[in-house]
């Protein structure tokens, strides 16, 4: 059985999974621990360097320095372990207190207009946070959406042509609207989830009750609330792919897509219903205005409509799929943003402006890893918008950075700065590496 609790071995577990996917947590949490590591990558170093070096040494010479520094890495492991295990040991029972708090606060700035809350930046509430997604996870098998599931999915259904509606929509406000009364029904309707992980889920409303004087909703940005979001509409993704005759559903978060192979004397009119009934028993509400819905009868009709960032288009015998007009924009938004960035520092710091201009440039028009680890996703102008069969909307953004150039005054930068192409980048699949330091510098310039 799954164990849910909050001990330090479930967090030790944590520590070593969320470093194997590239993120450093003893460095954001636990410096002093840093310095363990060192020992252990320059012991590595110098077995690289005894392995180099083999010829120069006498066969019982080479086998006594390896095994002595192998002994000396063992050392340095079971030092490090000791340090993560004393760590994780102090925050389990940080954690398991009476006391311990997530203290959720609201950012500056909004995102798509909505609130953004984060909790402590600490350690606790870090590990508190990973172990309560997987206790869920686990418990009610809930998970996200892959966009590179559905948007493949959605294009071999949409490319034939037998009959269809197409239903295109979203939740009003959804983390903001949820129910948590209903939510916490929801949560207690399955007792397997320990009963310390609801307390800790019953803390963190509480916190987000006391902050927005609201009596509904879950705060948007904290990542518990994914999960929690999930399981709220579990029954309602259960109920829609009960309905009659339906091709296909998708959610990824609070948009939905729906096809149904229609019968006659059917219109897609009270299937939109059906599904506004649906989400109505979850006391949720449906984007009436931003709805949009399709009738697809055959080659003599097609359709049009944006969805998770690409644009599905039929008309006639042929279907595309090219990227939407907000992530259109969104590429042009920030070409400008950086050629302003270079106009204005260019003059008291020409230099640092050029090398930073190039750096934006390079990651807009390539692919980058987002961290060194290589089970990591992969961003880009290929890797984001794989899936295309569309692809004049490149020549189009090379066209807006081409005209962008032409407010710089320097000849030899504007000459290097037409080096650049989306359209090389995409068809190329040209890869590039970015420090954590250089991508933090590269998203400045565009946080506004």
């Amino acid at each position: 059985m799954f164990d849910q609790s909050f001990t330090s071995k479930n967090l030790a577990r944590i520590y070593h999974d969320e470093n194997k996917k590239g993120v450093n947590v003893a460095g954001i949490f636990f410096p002093e621990i840093l310095a363990k590591y060192e020992n252990i990558k320059r012991t590595r170093r110098l077995i690289r360097k005894l392995y180099i070096n083999r010829r120069f040494y006498k066969k019982d010479t080479f086998e006594v320095r390896l095994a002595k520094l192998y002994e000396m890495m063992g050392h340095y492991k079971t030092i490090k372990n000791e340090a993560i295990e004393s760590c994780v040991d102090e925050i389990s029972r940080r954690i398991n207190t009476k006391r311990f708090s997530f203290n959720i606060k609201k950012l500056p700035y909004k995102k798509n207009d909505k609130d953004v809350y984060v909790t402590n930046d600490d350690a606790d509430s870090f590990f508190a946070e990973k172990q309560i997604q997987e206790n869920i996870k686990y418990t009610y098998v809930v998970k996200q959406a892959d966009r590179d599931l559905i948007v493949p999915q959605l294009r071999s259904i949409l490319s034939d042509r037998f009959p269809k509606f197409i239903i295109k929509t979203d939740i009003e406000s959804f983390y903001e609207s949820i129910d948590r009364n209903l939510l916490i029904k929801k949560l207690n309707k399955n007792p397997i989830l320990s009963l310390s992980t609801r307390k800790l889920i019953g803390k963190l409303l509480r916190d987000y009750d006391n902050l927005t004087g609201q009596d509904k909703g879950i705060p948007r940005g904290i990542g518990i609330s994914a999960y929690l979001s999930e399981l709220y509409l579990k029954d309602f993704d259960q109920k829609i792919r009960a309905i009659k005759n339906l091709t296909y559903y998708s959610r990824y978060v609070d948009d939905i897509i729906v096809v149904i192979a229609p019968k006659s004397a059917e219109t897609v009119d009270d299937y939109f219903e059906k599904i506004n009934s649906l989400i109505k028993s979850d006391l949720l509400s449906l984007k009436n205005n931003k709805s949009e819905w399709f009738t697809y009868t055959g080659i003599e009709t097609g359709f049009s409509f944006d969805y998770l960032g690409y644009k599905f288009k039929k008309n006639g015998k042929n279907f595309d799929l090219s990227i939407s007009d907000k992530k259109k924009e969104k590429y042009k938004k920030r070409i400008k943003l950086t050629f302003e960035k270079y106009a204005k520092h260019s003059v008291k710091q020409p230099r640092k402006a050029k090398k930073e201009l190039f750096m934006r440039l390079k990651f807009l028009t390539t692919n980058t890893s987002l961290t060194n680890n290589k089970g990591n996703a992969i961003i880009g102008i290929y890797n984001t918008n794989k899936w295309v069969t569309d692809t004049k909307f490149l020549g189009g953004l090379d066209d807006f950075l081409r005209g962008q150039s032409n407010t710089i005054p320097d000849a030899i930068v504007k000459q290097k700065v037409m080096r650049f192409s989306f359209l090389d980048g995409f068809v190329n699949r040209t890869f590039c590496r970015f420090s954590l330091k250089e991508l933090e510098t590269i998203v400045k310039a565009w946080n506004r």
